[in-house]
């Protein structure tokens, strides 16, 4: 992974504007735009807002690979994508309840209000693609240190998110305290993985 090229930008700052007489558009420039515009516009878009249809499975197939195509220093694979099924999404929303009834002091999920029970439920079902984020980190390769391989499961991320604005879904990923509690964490992670967070995707909601 080379990361010395410094392309002089501060991503905390908007971009720069045109100035306030219109100008027409370079052609260079609107061709540029046209190509990026999936990457350009895309805005998290959250999982109560999404909508049928989802992408199918050739469609998450490409997104994987796309996924899969990032910078990667020794070929250490760290990032790991898992497409929930039905029968994986139940073992989620067991799982929600067991760490929602852990953060309230609970010795049971039967313990939790019956709308606290329907909230963390919903949340293993909400979208119409829900995928899991699975990173394993190798602490003793002094040639690919932890934050470098970090990065390329981020960069996987980003690239999952932008191939799927590219074909016309929306999204969003979510993490918090939840992908730490080991059911949680079990029910796509292997040994030795860290739950990292969860995509959701699928169309945009009219009401958006």
């Amino acid at each position: 992974m080379n990361l010395g090229v410094d392309l002089g930008m501060d991503v905390g700052l908007a971009p720069k504007t045109r100035a306030s007489v219109d100008l027409p558009l370079d052609p260079a420039e609107c061709e540029a735009r046209a190509k990026l515009a999936p990457w350009l516009a895309r805005q998290s878009t959250g999982p109560r807002r999404l909508m049928a249809p989802g992408p199918d499975a050739q469609e998450l197939a490409l997104l994987l690979q796309a996924a899969s195509n990032v910078s990667d220093h020794g070929r250490l694979r760290p990032c790991r994508i898992v497409v929930a099924d039905g029968v994986q999404r139940e073992h989620y929303a067991a799982a929600f309840l067991q760490y929602a009834a852990s953060t309230r002091g609970l010795a049971s999920p039967e313990l939790l209000e019956p709308d606290v029970r329907d909230n963390e439920r919903a949340k293993a079902f909400n979208a119409p693609c829900l995928l899991s984020v699975a990173v394993r980190i190798a602490t003793d390769n002094p040639e690919v240190p932890p934050h470098e391989q970090w990065m390329s499961a981020g960069a996987s991320l980003g690239a999952l998110l932008g191939a799927a604005t590219a074909l016309g879904y929306a999204g969003k990923a979510l993490s918090g305290a939840r992908v730490h509690h080991p059911a949680v964490r079990s029910v796509a992670c292997r040994d030795g993985e860290l739950l990292a967070c969860f995509v959701y995707l699928g169309s945009k909601s009219s009401n958006c």
